[in-house]
């Protein structure tokens, strides 16, 4: 078989993938689609026009990209929460795709294949086809950022540009987390682009429209500056004052009710209705308790840095066997991240591109050590590893004679 026709068949065959088990948890009942209120939002922006969780009172507490493409679905299909698990299954492929073509840019041919290969099957990113976590279209929107920066800086040009800042503006109102994220890779395009200042601009404008949209719809709807998600100091506080290892837990209900602030702040509003009164309580309580335990919250951080590269999540009761998905994610990242930081390492000083690879999970990591470290959070910061791990793969696949020398040798 060629190596056309075997990249094509492993496509079909990680769709299928995708698609069956997307059908097997949606018709099984084991996922909701209002999972994490960006369902719910999009059916009131179909159906009514508003940004809305609860009927008549507008929402901040879900950034606007995920929410959009929902609606979107829902306006050309109907309200059918299957279309977006089917989208989703032609997303993931889409972002193997373009993995394959960043790592094929940077490493060569070889290894774009074996990258292909392992972002098809890489158990995760099947995983999150099947729920309506915003996981699955923030990996294509990183995936797509890195290739369009890759190619930015390999030809500059204002069209290449104003995809590339696109893709990064994307990122940052897919999740507000990624937006100092997006400034690092700002920074990373301001000196590799520092001889095309005119594309450098276009650039920068490009990455800026999005999150300003949202920024001034926030403004004019709540009047106050709310540049994210209005979770942001509900996250952040949670993080504090519950311990790492009963997070999803029953009792953290219980560190939450011991605390001096949570319940006052959280009776202010509903989550989902906070105009950022909220959030700013939630955050000015984080303030006063990082001020007053400094040590604790450098602790802290370095103990969120541990958990966010835990190479198995911690057992909780989960929608499958917890054996099975540390079975999995052993067999998975127990070798990519150990292998994927090797590569990155290793090819440090190969381009610029590999050290725009290094600078997007250091500096998530920092903003997640910072904040809240969620494991699923780690999803797209998994893209670079697999592009860094079959660096050191391919190498090894090359010097394997091929079938024609095979036959030649013998």
């Amino acid at each position: 078989m060629s190596r056309g026709r075997l990249l094509l068949a492993l496509g079909a065959l990680g769709l299928m993938l995708r698609v069956g088990y997307a059908s097997h948890v949606y018709f099984g009942g084991i996922s909701h689609p209002e999972m994490d209120g960006y369902e719910t939002i999009a059916r009131e922006l179909v159906a009514h026009g508003r940004y809305d969780f609860d009927p008549g009172v507008p929402t901040a507490a879900r950034e606007p990209a995920y929410t959009l493409l929902i609606a979107l679905l829902y306006a050309v299909a109907g309200p059918h929460p299957y279309a977006i698990f089917l989208a989703q299954a032609v997303l993931g492929l889409l972002t193997c795709v373009l993995i394959r073509s960043t790592a094929r840019r940077i490493f060569g041919e070889t290894a774009g294949d074996v990258a292909f290969a392992i972002a098809l099957f890489y158990p995760y990113f099947i995983f999150y086809t099947g729920y309506t976590y915003r996981e699955t279209f923030l990996c294509l929107a990183v995936s797509a950022a890195l290739f369009l920066m890759g190619r930015l800086v390999e030809s500059p040009r204002a069209g290449r540009a104003a995809l590339a800042g696109s893709a990064v503006g994307l990122c940052a109102v897919t999740l507000s987390t990624w937006m100092p994220v997006c400034v690092v890779i700002c920074g990373w395009a301001a000196w590799n682009l520092r001889r095309a200042r005119k594309v450098l601009a276009v650039f920068l404008l490009a990455v800026a429209l999005l999150p300003a949209a949202w920024l001034l719809r926030n403004a004019v709807t709540f009047g106050r500056f709310i540049p994210g998600s209005t979770l942001g100091g509900f996250n952040l506080y949670t993080a504090l004052v519950v311990p790492e290892e009963f997070r999803g837990t029953e009792r953290e209900a219980e560190f939450e009710a011991a605390d001096p602030h949570w319940s006052r702040i959280l009776a202010m509003c509903s989550l989902y209705a906070d105009d950022g009164r909220q959030q700013e309580a939630f955050a000015a309580a984080a303030a006063a308790r990082i001020r007053e335990r400094p040590g604790e919250y450098l602790a802290h951080a370095g103990r969120q840095v541990v958990k966010f590269w835990r190479l198995y999540p911690y057992p909780r009761s989960y929608q499958h066997s917890y054996v099975w998905i540390k079975l999995l994610s052993l067999l998975s990242d127990g070798w990519l991240i150990p292998l994927g930081f090797w590569g990155l390492w290793v090819h440090r000083r190969r381009s610029p591109e590999v050290a725009l690879l290094i600078a997007v999970p250091l500096s998530a990591t920092l903003v997640y050590a910072l904040v809240s470290a969620i494991l699923r959070y780690r999803l797209p910061l998994m893209i670079p590893l697999i592009i860094a791990s079959s660096a050191v793969i391919g190498p090894f696949l090359d010097r394997r004679p091929s079938a024609k020398d095979r036959g030649r040798l013998s």
